[in-house]
């Protein structure tokens, strides 16, 4: 899979001064970037060439100032707040989600430091000072869903490792290829496109089955014996993964525009199947 399809654009606006971060918010595996976000004067910009409804943060360093991470994104005329946004980062003090619901009807593109497309800018109530970020990016699962299966994970982790942010990353892209691989693309025009990990309309559909995908590599990455504890661990977890992961209940944007329709839904799709 290349890296760059799901590719996010990242800005830091510090007073009308903007840095682009985009190809370090890219990788989880290589660079770095520091924010200093100002609670008054300064947004951390996340976009895409459709909407969005969800992006992981990975820290290096954490804020350690408390508060409110606030969401806005474009209407058209004005920039409004995110519904139901749930920041599972409790405002860049931790690694986490940070997602919201797919139905903003009204979302429009807007041009910001040249760019025009769909974005959503995020602001502190309270001043973030040198947050580091390993990656901005998506991922389907992470360390707090592998510790509600198996929560000695943390005793696993690679020598030199924090977390186990690289094997989610691989699960993801491993999830994305049983997709395709099942028949799952994208319909632009007539023209098929394939699927990426910001293809998927709910992140939540495929959480269970990347918890599971992941911790089969990380016991299969430690295995030291085909027939012994780890072996079997890892296989037990990769059969979970293969239950949980069922592309017809998965609601993918085949028409690539961002928008959960109707005939894109799950519970519509059953619906047709019944009626056939």
């Amino acid at each position: 899979m290349l890296k760059i399809k799901n590719k996010l654009t990242v800005f830091h606006d510090d007073n009308s001064s903007f840095s682009d971060y985009s190809r370090e918010a890219l990788d989880f595996d290589r660079d770095t970037f520091t924010l200093t976000l100002d609670s008054t004067t300064a947004y951390l910009y996340v976009g895409f060439y459709k909407p969005l409804n969800a992006f992981y943060c990975e820290l290096g360093t954490a804020n350690t100032n408390a508060g409110v991470l606030v969401g806005e994104y474009y209407n058209g005329s004005s920039w409004v707040s995110i519904t139901n946004m749930y920041d599972e980062s409790s405002s860049l003090t931790r690694s986490g989600f940070i997602q919201w619901d797919r139905g903003l009807d009204n979302e429009a593109e807007v041009e910001i430091n040249s760019e025009t497309m769909y974005f959503y800018r995020f602001r502190p109530s309270v001043t973030h000072s040198a947050t580091v970020i390993n990656g901005l990016n998506i991922v389907f699962s992470d360390d707090t869903d592998l510790k509600r299966v198996f929560f000695e994970a943390s005793n696993f982790l690679p020598s030199g490792e924090t977390s186990h942010i690289l094997t989610h990353v691989a699960a993801r892209d491993h999830i994305i290829q049983v997709l395709r691989n099942s028949g799952a693309f994208k319909q632009s025009t007539s023209e098929r496109k394939d699927i990426t990990a910001l293809d998927l309309h709910d992140m939540g559909q495929v959480r269970l089955a990347s918890t599971y995908l992941t911790l089969s590599m990380i016991f299969g990455s430690v295995m030291d014996d085909p027939d012994g504890l780890y072996k079997m661990k890892s296989d037990d977890y990769k059969t979970d993964f293969s239950l949980a992961i069922k592309a017809p209940f998965i609601d993918l944007d085949r028409d690539d525009d961002g928008k959960n329709d109707a005939s894109e839904k799950v519970q519509e799709r059953t619906l047709r199947i019944h009626r056939q």
